[in-house]
C-alpha cells in the first residue's frame, strides 16, 4: 500500500536522528512537506542534508529550539 501525502504538512521532532529522521525521511517520500525539529542545530542540519541526497524533491525546514 502507498501513502501519498501531497500538499500535507508534518512536524517531526527529535528529527535529528533515529526514528525521528527516518519518519521524516518517510514522510517527505511521500509527498510532504516537512518541519524538521530537535535541539541540536548541526545534526539536523546534517540530518536535513541525508534526506535531501535521498530525497531530491523533499519540502524541508529546519528548526532549531
Amino acid at each position: 500500500m502507498e501513502l501519498r501525502m501531497d500538499g500535507r504538512v508534518a512536524l517531526v521532532t527529535g528529527a535529528s536522528r533515529g526514528i525521528g529522521a527516518a519518519v521524516a525521511e518517510a514522510f517527505s517520500a511521500a509527498g510532504a512537506a516537512v518541519m524538521l525539529s530537535s535541539r541540536k542545530a548541526d545534526a539536523l542540519d546534517a540530518a536535513a542534508n541525508d534526506i535531501r541526497t535521498r530525497v531530491p524533491d523533499a519540502g524541508l525546514e529546519t528548526f532549531a529550539a
